[in-house]
């Protein structure tokens, strides 16, 4: 049934959606604040993606080192270092965090690694960027990837979704650092978009946004630099910078799982009882041409034995305004109903709702990969 516009879903456990939890921030941006939360969509467990803020990666800003004194080398004085690219960052990043995006293989793989910029609904952009660890110009084949297609942002403006790659179209601002580089689009210039249903380049400054994401899906086969990654920090909305992820980065209490039904419907969901903000999940029917991915995290999550339900914002097919309430249940420990048959392993089910109602809704039991509940 519906309530208030949202799905009350009487899922394999038994379970109804509870008040949403209030949610951390990292940044602020004109007058909101944004927090940038990775995502893996890896809907066929090819297990070569990988999104992660990780500690000593990011562009040095003020950073304290210690070095050796010449001629000699054997004496050691303090002092600090920023690279040139980064002469500001996030005030709250004190441990240099940098986003690692991460695509092994090829570029045709349905998988990519990426981040969900939470709290920026609503949002009128001036300005969007971040700082990319590569040396020369965004143009160099050195250090990290710089195509046309990624690293990029998604842009969801009313019903149309707007493009902006690392390289396409080329930054207003292209500031070069000694490891890094400041890469700007809009700030004192047009903000350009390409309009992924036209492919025209569009001014969309002023325009305040439903949904931002960073996408990282070029592989190891792109020409050039061939190498399938990307760090970035200090991710810029209209000036503000977010230069790590959420707080309270505990992973204790990490619910996760993975597989495919009888039907080859497949999915992923990781969830942090601690973190439920880097809660996501990603679905996908080939058979029905339907994706599904949570985006901005967890708004509820409720536990019954060895089983989670979590309801989350979603994009389907790749538009936004969805609502996703997803189930899953660890069946390991439950004995098969018959001597020899397969073992059991878990059991899902998905329902999608938009404005019009249910969109989508389906439930199976998987015949391969995993499930581990922590509560």
């Amino acid at each position: 049934m519906r309530s208030g516009g949202h799905v009350v879903l009487s899922v394999l456990v038994g379970i109804a959606a509870v008040a949403a939890a209030p949610r951390p921030v990292s940044a602020d941006s004109g007058g909101k604040q944004f927090t940038v939360v990775p995502f893996e969509f890896d809907p066929y467990q090819t297990r070569l993606v990988e999104a992660e803020w990780e500690d000593g990666i990011g562009c040095p800003t003020m950073a304290r080192i210690e070095e050796f004194i010449p001629p000699a080398y054997t004496m050691l004085q303090s002092s600090t270092y920023t690279d040139p690219a980064c002469a500001t960052g996030d005030p709250k990043d004190r441990a240099n965090y940098g986003l690692m995006l991460f695509k092994t293989g090829p570029t045709n793989n349905d998988a990519s690694a990426g981040a969900t910029l939470q709290g920026v609904k609503g949002v009128a952009l001036t300005e969007l960027g971040y700082d990319i660890r590569k040396p020369g110009t965004f143009a160099d084949q050195r250090g990290s990837h710089c195509g046309a297609g990624a690293p990029r942002f998604n842009i969801v403006i009313d019903n149309q979704t707007y493009f902006i790659g690392c390289a396409s179209p080329p930054p207003d601002v292209d500031q070069p650092g000694v490891g890094w580089q400041r890469l700007r689009w809009g700030g004192a210039a047009p903000l350009m978009a390409f309009n992924a249903g036209t492919g025209v380049a569009e001014d969309i400054k002023g325009r305040p946004v439903r949904s931002i994401e960073i996408v990282f899906d070029e592989g190891q086969d792109t020409p050039g630099d061939q190498f399938g990654a990307a760090i970035l920090d200090n991710i810029d909305v209209n000036g503000s910078l977010a230069g790590r992820g959420p707080e309270g980065a505990s992973e204790q209490g990490r619910d996760e799982g993975h597989g495919e039904d009888k039907d080859h419907r497949h999915y992923e969901f990781h969830h942090n009882q601690s973190r439920p903000e880097s809660s996501s999940m990603s679905y996908q029917d080939r058979n029905e041409g339907v994706k599904v991915q949570s985006i901005n995290g967890s708004r509820a999550t409720t536990y019954n034995g060895a089983c989670v339900s979590f309801v989350a914002d979603a994009l389907f097919n790749g538009d936004p305004d969805y609502i996703v309430t997803f189930a899953s249940c660890d069946l390991s420990g439950v004995p098969a109903l018959l001597p020899g048959a397969t073992p059991n392993i878990g059991n899902y089910s998905i329902v999608v709702t938009g404005p019009a109602g249910v969109v989508y809704q389906k439930a199976g039991d998987l015949v391969s990969g995993a499930v581990s509940i922590h509560k």
